[in-house]
């Protein structure tokens, strides 16, 4: 049976940090180019964006990566032939790009060694960025990420969006910090998605209402906990600023996104799509509007839990550069696409994630970096 938390209780679960969530399998960049010729060991083949624009500019680098038998790992790219799936004669260099659209397999020989295969995706109309309104700034206003776990068969709901209605209308938070709604505690809620369900055990959420903060499994539910949450992780500047181009193109949202740093580090980008304004009736309800659900989680992209979660893997990235992704997300046909909008999700870290910043994006649309 489901557990859901009752108010009276005395219970506080007033855990503010806001630290990283560490994943143990997050892949390390580190390489070693020297007498590769002789090593032995497994190679894995890396793509650096799995999709990219068909203009035959916009590039994916493709990598190999050699475990040897010390669990040492070397960067062996110069040392294999990559193929196209179907193409008989090598890549004459790693930087694939194309004016075809379509989809590409590709796999590594090294010897008598075969990779495993990766694809990557070409597709035209994705948006250009808008420009950048000033390119030698990097002091980028801030804003932490609340995620509400809720459901509409969840009685005591209603008082936690009671709570962030309150919160969401006062000055003094409401430009620190931006919403997500989890629906995972029914899966007959109108809002449930697959994506709700994956990102609350992620949390390690089994008690509702909960509110966890920045991507990490620190439950809090009360109201002085979420002001204090808010406070505690909100930063005067972000350590990165987020620029995205998005639009409906047959079947697909294609999303152009570029991140600029602050501060050097290792980044990953991550794309939500939420949706607003799903009608389903609330258990508990004492307003009308407790009925309406915004902010809801419908999907991450990315090929994996750890990239739909924490965000695709884009490297290093030197203060005062910027590195870009496109993303195309197949639309659902139960999403009602002018009630949707995007969440982009800037993450530093390898395995300790700390989220950076976050921003909304409209799907017909574009947002500039937010500068202070």
């Amino acid at each position: 049976m489901k557990k859901f938390l009752y108010f009276i209780s005395a219970i506080s679960f007033g855990l503010l940090s806001c630290q990283g969530t560490v994943d143990p399998g997050t892949q390390d960049d580190t390489s070693n180019e020297d007498n590769v010729e002789n090593l032995e060991g497994n190679i894995t083949l890396y793509a650096q964006k799995d999709v990219i624009k068909a203009d035959g500019v916009y590039a994916s680098e493709l990598s190999v990566i050699l475990v040897d038998n010390h669990g040492e790992e070397h960067d062996v790219t110069k040392d294999v032939e990559i193929y196209v799936e179907g193409q008989d004669e090598p890549l004459k260099e790693v930087n694939f790009k194309t004016t075809e659209e379509g989809e590409y397999a590709f796999y590594a020989v090294r010897g008598f060694d075969i990779s495993n295969t990766v694809a990557v995706k070409a597709v035209k109309g994705v948006p250009d960025l808008p420009a950048d309104p000033d390119a030698a700034n990097t002091e980028f206003a801030h804003r932490m990420l609340l995620v509400q776990h809720t459901g509409n068969e969840c009685p005591n709901c209603p008082k936690v969006m009671d709570i962030l209605k309150r919160i969401g209308d006062d000055e003094e938070y409401n430009s620190k910090y931006l919403h997500v709604a989890s629906h995972s505690y029914n899966s007959t809620d109108a809002a449930y998605s697959p994506a709700a369900q994956s990102l609350s055990k992620n949390m390690g959420v089994n008690l509702y209402p909960m509110v966890t903060t920045d991507l990490t499994d620190n439950q809090i539910c009360f109201e002085n906990e979420i002001k204090d949450a808010i406070i505690s992780c909100s930063k005067e500047y972000a350590d990165a600023g987020i620029s995205a181009s998005s639009a409906v193109v047959g079947n697909q949202i294609l999303v152009n996104v570029s991140l600029k740093v602050a501060v050097d580090s290792k980044y990953r980008l991550a794309v939500w799509v939420l949706e607003d304004n799903i009608h389903s009736p609330q258990a508990g309800a004492f307003a009308s509007w407790h009925n309406m659900h915004s902010n809801c989680l419908r999907m991450m992209y990315g090929s994996q839990k750890n990239e739909q979660i924490y965000g695709k893997h884009i490297g290093e990235v030197q203060a005062g550069q910027s590195e870009d992704i496109v993303a195309a997300i197949d639309l659902d046909e139960d999403w009602i696409v002018e009630n949707c909008k995007l969440l982009i999700v800037a993450v530093s870290g390898s395995g300790d994630y700390s989220l950076v910043n976050c921003t909304y994006c409209p799907v017909e649309g574009s947002i500039s970096y937010n500068y202070l």
